[in-house]
């Protein structure tokens, strides 16, 4: 796992844009009817938890190569 980090400067500003989007994405689950799309509710759930890691890691310096901002 270490390999897949990069050591970064943390970097508020980018840390309260992606919480911008979190908050944006939350909000539109609200409106997606959860009975006809439910896989569509889960990718945006898994969405929020992926961005909600990269803050918690870019709060504490680092960045992953693969995915995560």
């Amino acid at each position: 796992m270490e390999e897949d980090l990069i050591r970064v400067t943390p970097n508020k500003e980018k840390v309260q844009s992606i919480l911008n989007m979190v908050e944006t994405t939350l909000e539109m689950i609200k409106h997606i009817d959860k009975t006809q799309f439910p896989s569509h509710v889960i990718k945006e759930y898994y969405e929020v938890i992926r961005e909600l890691i990269s803050i918690v890691l870019l709060l504490d310096g680092y960045k992953t190569i693969g995915g995560c901002t």
